[in-house]
C-alpha cells in the first residue's frame, strides 16, 4: 500500500534504480540465500544450525538462523537500513524469508507458551542518534509471522562500543563485546523460557554470545538466535 512518503520520497532499488521498491523483484531473486547454517560458536556448517555438541557450554547459544548472505544487494539494503534510516526495507526482506523457517520455529521441540522475541539493544546514545534499533524492526516484522511477542525491555546495552563493522580483526572483535550486555534489575527471566535474540547481520557471532551468556545466566533454558544475514 502506497503511502504520503511513497509520494513524497519514491523508492527506488538499490540494485538497479528501478521505481516502486528499495528491492525490486528481479534483483530480490539476487539475494544470495545461504547454503548452509553455522553453529553459532565455532561458525562451522552445523544441522539446522544447532550448536555443536563440543562447542555446547551451559552458556552458550542454542543454535543460530540466518537467512542471506552479507553481501551483494542484502548488504546495501542493511547498511542502508542502519546509516540512512530506510528502515521499511525490513518489511521487503521478510516478505523474502521462505516458510519451511516459520514451520521450524512453529514446530521446534523447544519453544513454548514462554517463548519471545529479544532484538539485540542498542547503546542508549547510539539509540538516540539513530531515532530507531534496526534489530528491534526486524523482530517486530518476524513477530507478525511467528505469532512470538517481542520483549525490548528485557535486555539492555550498557557499554557503549566500537562498531563490530569497523573492527576487523577477530580478537578484538571479541574483547570489544566483554561485559556489554546486562538484564534489567526488575526482570526475571523464567526458567522454562525460550528466547530468540534478533540482530541485522551474524559476523564472528561475539555480540550474539555476549547477549546469549547474560540470558542463560539468568536462568534462560533455550537462547537461539536470528539474524538476516551472516
Amino acid at each position: 500500500m502506497s503511502t504520503l512518503l511513497d509520494f513524497l520520497f519514491p523508492k527506488r532499488c538499490l540494485e538497479c534504480g528501478k521505481w516502486g521498491e528499495y528491492v525490486c523483484t528481479s534483483c530480490r531473486h539476487k539475494s544470495k540465500p545461504l547454503r548452509y547454517l553455522k553453529c553459532p560458536v565455532c561458525e562451522k556448517p552445523a544441522i539446522d544450525g544447532l550448536t555443536h555438541p563440543r562447542c555446547r557450554t551451559k552458556y552458550t547459544p542454542d543454535g543460530l538462523t540466518s537467512f542471506f548472505r552479507y553481501d551483494g544487494i542484502v548488504k546495501k539494503a542493511i547498511k542502508t537500513v542502519k546509516y540512512r534510516f530506510a528502515y521499511d526495507i525490513v518489511e521487503e526482506f521478510i516478505q523474502c524469508i521462505p516458510n519451511a523457517f516459520y514451520e521450524f520455529i512453529r514446530n521446534s521441540y523447544f519453544i513454548n507458551r514462554k517463548s519471545c522475541l529479544v532484538p539485540i539493544p542498542l547503546h542508549p546514545s547510539r539509540y538516540n542518534f539513530r531515532g530507531f534499533n534496526q534489530a528491534e524492526i526486524i523482530a517486530a516484522a518476524l513477530s507478525k509471522r511467528l505469532n512470538i511477542p517481542v520483549d525490548t525491555k528485557l535486555l539492555i546495552r550498557i557499554k557503549k562500543t566500537i562498531p563490530q563493522v569497523e573492527m576487523k580483526d577477530r580478537d578484538k572483535r571479541l574483547s570489544n563485546m566483554k561485559d556489554v550486555f546486562s538484564l534489567r534489575t526488575s526482570y526475571i527471566v523464567h526458567r522454562t523460557s525460550c528466547i530468540f535474540l534478533v540482530d541485522d547481520v551474524f559476523t564472528t557471532g561475539a555480540t550474539l554470545r555476549s547477549a546469549a551468556s547474560v540470558l542463560k545466566h539468568a536462568g534462560a533454558k533455550i537462547v537461539w538466535g536470528i539474524t538476516l544475514a551472516q
